[in-house]
């Protein structure tokens, strides 16, 4: 191991959260901008791409939390500690309210399409989706976020942030970090001008009230990732279907801007509904008992 190694592993372990958040960034952004610059080197623009290379491109891009979360724990606790971190993705035994509380995202879309359609020209639709539509929204929505990112900010971080801030301060915490991570990809959207910053602002609301809905599940199942994959697939997918891309409900940004508003109600709830936080995360696991912060 030489002197930089040995120094990471000092930094990680004095300060295994702060490490997490920073190679969370690192990996993510950094892997976009040697993706621009490869396109650039090939003089090629990213719409010039084919569908199923940007959605490699996005697969692996949004696996860095995951990577930087296993990164962390291999050094804080070796092997035991990976195990211990990814088996979360396969314990399924939980009651089943939970499974249906994670598509919530799925009925609130579909709430905001609605208040949509109340306030606008009723839009005709377009429910003859073919099948190859309904396979891309799930596998692509499903390895993405969903499952790409949660072993890093509710398996990782989530616990830590809870045990040092309790479950409100630390979703805050969270949702605001989880939020600028997406920084980047705000600016490849397509908006520009007063629209980008509609689409900006939506978009935090959305993920910061989001982050409170998922720290409640996660208290409530705190042994298990699969109702948190649920649960962010749902948001992912749900808005996809909604939207001219898929069922053709309403436009992407006036649907997000009313789903803001609906996560942003709901997140004022979960936080001044205390017996919702009331069961402590009981799953800490031996990696978290070594941390220093």
């Amino acid at each position: 191991m030489n002197s930089i190694e040995r120094k990471s592993n000092k930094f990680i372990v004095r300060r295994p959260l702060l490490a997490y958040f920073v190679l969370s960034y690192t990996f993510f952004w950094g892997f976009l901008a040697l993706i621009i610059a490869i396109l650039s080197i090939l003089r090629l623009q990213p719409d010039a791409l084919p569908t199923w290379a940007m959605s490699i491109i996005v697969i692996f891009g949004s696996w860095m939390p995951n990577l930087a979360a296993v990164t962390v724990t291999g050094v804080l606790s070796g092997r035991e500690g990976v195990r211990q971190l990814l088996g979360k993705f396969f314990v399924f035994r939980l009651a089943a309210r939970w499974y249906l509380i994670a598509l919530i995202p799925f009925a609130l879309v579909f709430v905001a399409a609605g208040l949509f359609r109340l306030t606008r020209a009723a839009v005709p639709g377009n429910m003859g989706l073919p099948l190859a539509f309904w396979a891309g929204l799930i596998i692509l929505n499903l390895l993405q976020g969903a499952t790409g990112e949660e072993a890093g900010w509710r398996g990782f971080a989530l616990p830590r942030l809870q045990k040092n801030h309790g479950p409100i301060k630390g979703s805050l915490i969270l949702g605001i970090i989880w939020n600028f991570w997406h920084l980047p990809l705000w600016f490849l959207s397509g908006y520009a001008g007063l629209d980008l910053l509609n689409y900006i602002l939506a978009f935090s609301v959305s993920i910061i009230s989001l982050t409170f809905l998922l720290t409640w599940i996660s208290s409530k199942t705190p042994n298990s990732l699969i109702p948190i994959v649920m649960a962010h697939f749902s948001f992912n997918a749900s808005l996809n279907l909604v939207d001219t891309r898929g069922l053709g409900l309403g436009a992407t940004l006036p649907l997000l801007a009313i789903t803001a508003g609906i996560y942003l109600v709901i997140a004022i709830f979960v936080c001044s509904t205390s017996e919702l936080f009331t069961q402590k995360p009981k799953g800490i696991l031996i990696y978290l008992e070594t941390d220093r912060e």
